[in-house]
């Protein structure tokens, strides 16, 4: 981990995920998506995908393809506590 990370480390919250997968279909080029649940919330944004989902632009197999993706939680805890970096959506 970075310099950043390590100071910050007591400050930030162990029960926040990091990462999660879902069956959502991507293909190359959808880094950086919002995944939207079911409320209609970005709950985080896709940054990858397993090995089954790079023929994603020719077919989908809900059992085998999974997209990658990092929590809103972490990036919200990211930016405060780590990075100290204040945005307007971020004020209590």
């Amino acid at each position: 981990l970075s310099n950043a990370w390590m100071k910050a480390q007591k400050t930030l919250n162990s029960d926040t995920s990091f990462n999660f997968v879902t069956t959502n279909d991507i293909i190359g080029g959808n880094s950086g998506s919002p995944v939207i649940n079911k409320d209609a919330e970005i709950v985080g944004l896709v940054f990858d995908g397993n090995i089954h989902s790079l023929g994603g632009a020719f077919g989908f197999d809900e059992s085998m393809n999974r997209a990658v993706s990092v929590s809103s939680p972490l990036l919200r805890e990211a930016l405060d506590k780590v990075y100290k970096v204040k945005l307007p959506f971020m004020e209590k």
